[in-house]
């Protein structure tokens, strides 16, 4: 049997780059941490969850230990896995975990289960001996109480410019065996209602992947929801190229006025990479080199 040659891709968010240096250290790092895993023969499973953790660490984005705080100041976040046999896990509003991309793959290998949220999200997590973990950071917290100063009313209005304040990570890769791995990590839009579940825990929405590659999205959740915007770009990779999925699925987004950005990996080790906000993080490795946005 033919191998394929390893690729993997990951994003730090379409909601604009500042601090760019730190944002591209991040990428830069989990991406040479998975292409080392897999060159050594690691799953792409494997290889995303740490690439995801890498990034989930790194408190520039908008995941795990810098997630965002909702209108209560608490950091809710969603993470989902999914891969390329159609296994799925994710989480759904979970607290009080470093890494919630383990707790998704959990729920993927050890339930019946697609989703789990909330409180009870955690208990499970503690169950499979993840430890508390506080992730409110004192910089996403000095962000919250600037914002929350700007807001009107005790609720969470429909802003106008919803592509500053909304980000996730997210990592898609393929292995050896052509075996494909798509995973995203958010801690959702700043200053949210409790309980909000976007696009990152709803399969089809901001991760997909099946025989035809894996793809993850960012951007404003609800509408990438709306859209199921990860499926319809695998869909376009059943037809096309990875590239020319993205021209289509970018297209397709601006015709509903979905801001966002995707990444993706076809199952012949084709990128997809793109957006229609204002900037994107990115950084990928193909053929042993490295690529990365430009700042």
């Amino acid at each position: 049997m033919k191998h394929m040659k390893p690729v993997i891709i990951a994003h730090g968010g379409a909601g604009g780059v500042n601090h760019p240096l730190r944002r591209a250290r991040g990428l830069i790092r989990a991406c040479r941490i998975g292409y080392g895993m897999l060159m050594q023969g690691s799953s792409s499973l494997d290889a995303v969850e740490q690439a995801i953790m890498e990034l989930e660490d790194v408190s520039i984005f908008n995941a795990g230990r810098g997630s965002s705080l909702n209108l209560e100041g608490v950091p809710e976040m969603d993470a989902s896995i999914m891969t390329s046999d159609m296994k799925f896990g994710a989480v759904a509003v979970i607290t009080d975990v470093r890494y919630p991309i383990q707790v998704a793959r959990l729920v993927m290998e050890k339930t019946d289960h697609l989703v789990l949220g909330g409180k009870n999200a955690v208990r499970f997590a503690r169950i499979m001996g993840i430890p508390k973990y506080n992730c409110v950071t004192q910089e996403k917290k000095r962000a919250w109480q600037w914002m929350r100063k700007k807001l009107r009313s005790a609720y969470f209005e429909k802003l106008p410019d919803l592509a500053e304040y909304y980000g996730t990570i997210g990592v898609v890769a393929i292995d050896r065996h052509g075996f494909i791995t798509a995973g995203t990590s958010s801690g959702g839009i700043t200053m949210r209602l409790p309980g909000r579940i976007g696009d990152t825990p709803s399969p089809g929405a901001g991760t997909y992947a099946d025989k035809n590659g894996g793809v993850g999205a960012t951007g404003h959740g609800e509408e990438i929801l709306r859209h199921l915007l990860s499926f319809r770009a695998a869909q376009f990779m059943a037809r096309a190229p990875a590239p020319i999925a993205g021209e289509k699925v970018i297209a397709f987004a601006n015709k509903y006025k979905c801001r966002c950005g995707l990444i993706g990996i076809d199952k012949k080790g084709r990128i997809m990479c793109v957006n229609n906000t204002r900037a994107m993080s990115w950084c990928y490795i193909k053929n042993g080199r490295m690529h990365i946005f430009r700042w």
